[in-house]
């Protein structure tokens, strides 16, 4: 099977669909809220994994056809919004603030130099 861009043209109208029909929460997304949602965060983070490993090869002259990067970028891109459709469509979706910076603490005394005991 050869990655034409027809395939990533179809993986980026179903992406147009779902942004079109899924809202997207305001704050940073927490994986997993449903199981179903999970099993399409893992499967992202394995797929951007193998993205990764494609950089790779189009680095090194090895990658014959460029279209699989531009593919598994799109696909990566598919996933997010499939696990926000599930995770959306069964309950409210996880999400979380970065907390804010707290000041630094009080510089620690350094320890004392431990003495060794004498026989």
């Amino acid at each position: 099977m050869v990655v034409t861009p027809d395939f990533t043209n179809r993986v980026e109208a179903e992406i147009a669909d779902l942004e079109g029909r899924v809202a997207l929460p305001d704050a940073f997304v927490i994986p997993g809220g449903t199981p179903a949602g999970a099993a399409l965060d893992v499967a992202r983070a394995v797929l951007r994994r193998a993205e990764r490993r494609i950089v790779g090869l189009q680095q090194g002259g090895s990658l014959r056809n460029p279209e699989v990067l531009r593919y598994a970028n799109r696909l990566s891109d598919l996933l997010f919004m499939l696990a926000r459709a599930e995770e959306g469509a069964a309950v409210k979706p996880l999400t979380g603030r970065r907390a804010a910076r707290t000041p630094a603490g009080p510089a620690r005394t350094p320890r004392a130099p431990r003495r060794r005991l004498r026989d």
